[in-house]
């Protein structure tokens, strides 16, 4: 046979922005051999009558760096046509990690990005398969995996192996500085694809103290970029705070010399329409040849939380007391407290001063306000009726303050009863603004974090079925390109994103008239037994990973099949 593989009969849209045209694609040894004309023979043939055939979308903002070890399907992003993934995002991960401090480590995901402990444990087990970076990157490729995946080299992992849980207390001295730095240019130059840092004020670790990379001065920040610069690849993401920060942005481009994707530019987080502002800053850093790029969201940023763990309350000084209590009678206690629920009522009001990045002041609490008109109830055992309902309604409906009803629900269900609260990005007018820029690039689908709390993994699918399909914003065309040859070139990832000769097989087949993602849905199939949302995709018609075509959604790859590649420094090398 001329071709493992053929896709016959489809729409091509290469991930260039071009044009689609009609034609067929032939694949032999896991890459493109012919494109548009195919006329030879094949072992298998795919019918794409009707569908596009794109390549696989290429997601650069997920934490799957544990959830790797125990799901090497990285569920749900094939499901939704997502073929190469970037793990790592924000400075988050679990490599480089002395075994000492692997609780550390953990505990600090558990908390800055809702990961259950449980199942990190169970997952990873007491024998970790790696411990520096370059370790990890040996373990994803000992192990394989359905996708392709690349990871950033994390700050807080960084910080934590050379100072220990002073990395959460103080300043790093010039010696410190030095060893992340030899860490850093290691990491990079074993293949990582990008340096991840934050500084976002909403991120804080274990015991309710900030992360680690949130105690570093700008020097060590400005260090750590020359590392990257030495290393002579990747790129830089940078998790700002709430106000966008471009002189940090242009400083660690200049010491390194290499592209910075910073997180996020989200509408309404600022007030309205003050994302303009940026976009018109990004504009003129790009006219000048800076590359510098916002990362955008193309979903509302929900978050589904119960009191055992309010994350969404996580920058408020009110809720100190919640974030170390030692248990859940302290927690109801606290919810139960008359002073505490009547500061409550003055922040959700506006009228409170609040810790973290958020400034009060009129659009500050107009956004609060808007967020809790819009807040819904998620799950309540004792009143399932209530499912489904604005928190706002049933307040008015019972002549309750909003917060003295969900502190109640919360307390009637020993804390389990849940509540959904779009926190940004809901402002659908100024989302369509963010995506339709030239100069952002679409991401934040946080797949492997917050799993019980919000699912946006499913955003490629999203973007496709809603903003092209139903809002018409976007052309087939150029959200493909948004999904595929755009966020593979700004973080380097090399030979993917492109359907074009000689290239990776990576496609997605897919029916535009049904493309979409799911309705949330809550399933139980963590290690230890823990929770998640997951979002099952619709007109998903084949995915293919290195001329691979992987199984429906639900069903394992055959045993010693797994076609993903590492990708290290953005190139796939086995």
């Amino acid at each position: 046979m001329a071709y493992d593989l053929k896709i016959v009969g489809g729409t091509i849209i290469d991930g260039t922005g071009k044009p689609g045209y009609s034609g067929d694609v032939g694949i032999k040894d896991g890459r493109i051999v012919a494109l548009g004309h195919a006329p030879d023979t094949a072992a298998r043939t795919v019918k794409a009558d009707g569908l596009v055939v794109s390549p696989g979308f290429v997601d650069i903002h997920t934490h799957y760096d544990a959830q790797v070890f125990w799901d090497q399907m990285l569920t749900i992003s094939p499901w939704h046509g997502v073929t190469s993934v970037v793990m790592g995002s924000c400075g988050f991960g679990v490599a480089p990690t002395r075994p000492k401090d692997r609780s550390l480590i953990l505990r600090t995901l558990e908390r800055v990005e809702a990961m259950p402990l449980n199942a990190l444990e169970a997952g990873l087990g007491n024998d970790w398969p790696f411990e520096t970076f370059p370790q990890y990157l040996d373990a994803l490729g000992k192990m394989g995996t359905a996708i392709n995946v690349g990871a950033m080299i994390g700050h807080t992992a960084t910080r934590l192996y050379v100072m220990g849980e002073a990395a959460v207390e103080r300043a790093a001295t010039q010696d410190e500085v030095i060893q992340m730095q030899d860490i850093v240019r290691e990491g990079m130059k074993a293949g990582a694809i990008a340096f991840g840092t934050s500084v976002s004020r909403i991120h804080i670790g274990f015991d309710g103290k900030p992360i680690p990379s949130r105690l570093a001065e700008f020097d060590e920040m400005l260090a750590l970029g020359r590392a990257v610069g030495q290393a002579g690849s990747g790129i830089i993401h940078y998790n700002g705070a709430r106000e966008p920060l471009f002189d940090h942005y242009l400083g660690m481009h200049y010491e390194s010399g290499r592209p910075v994707c910073w997180t996020a530019l989200l509408a309404g987080q600022l007030g309205p329409g003050r994302h303009r502002e940026s976009l018109e800053r990004t504009k003129q850093l790009v006219a000048q040849g800076k590359p510098i790029y916002p990362q955008v969201a193309c979903r509302p940023i929900v978050s589904e939380f119960d009191f055992r763990s309010p994350v969404v309350f996580d920058t408020w000084s009110l809720f100190k007391p919640v974030r170390v209590a030692k248990s859940e009678a302290d927690l109801i206690r606290i919810y139960s407290d008359a002073d505490f629920r009547h500061q409550f009522r003055e922040e959700v009001a506006g009228r409170g001063g609040r810790d973290g990045d958020f400034s009060g002041g009129k659009s500050e609490g107009d956004m609060r306000r808007a967020s809790w008109r819009l807040t819904e109830i998620s799950w309540c055992e004792e009143q399932p009726a209530l499912v489904g309902r604005t928190v706002e309604a049933v307040a008015q409906e019972r002549g309750v303050s909003p917060v003295d009803l969900i502190l109640d629900l919360a307390a009637q269900s020993n804390l389990r009863a849940r509540f959904r609260m779009p926190l940004v990005n809901f402002q659908e007018d100024e989302v369509e603004e963010l995506l339709q820029d030239p100069n952002t690039v679409v991401g934040l689908g946080d797949g492997g974090a917050h799993l019980s709390q919000l699912c946006d993994a499913c955003y490629a699918t999203h973007l496709l079925g809603y903003w092209v399909r139903v809002k018409k914003s976007l052309s087939l065309e150029r959200a493909v390109h948004m999904l595929t040859g755009r966020p593979a070139a700004i973080f380097g990832i090399a030979d993917r994103g492109l359907l074009a000769l000689g290239r990776h097989a990576d496609v997605v087949v897919f029916d535009p008239a049904t493309v979409g993602a799911g309705p949330l849905e809550r399933v139980y199939d963590l290690p230890a037994g823990a929770d998640r949302l997951i979002s099952r995709a619709s007109g998903i018609h084949t995915v293919i990973v290195n001329g691979t075509v992987l199984p429906p959604p639900g069903e394992a790859m055959p045993a010693g099949r797994m076609p993903g590649h590492v990708l290290r420094s953005g190139s796939a090398h086995h």
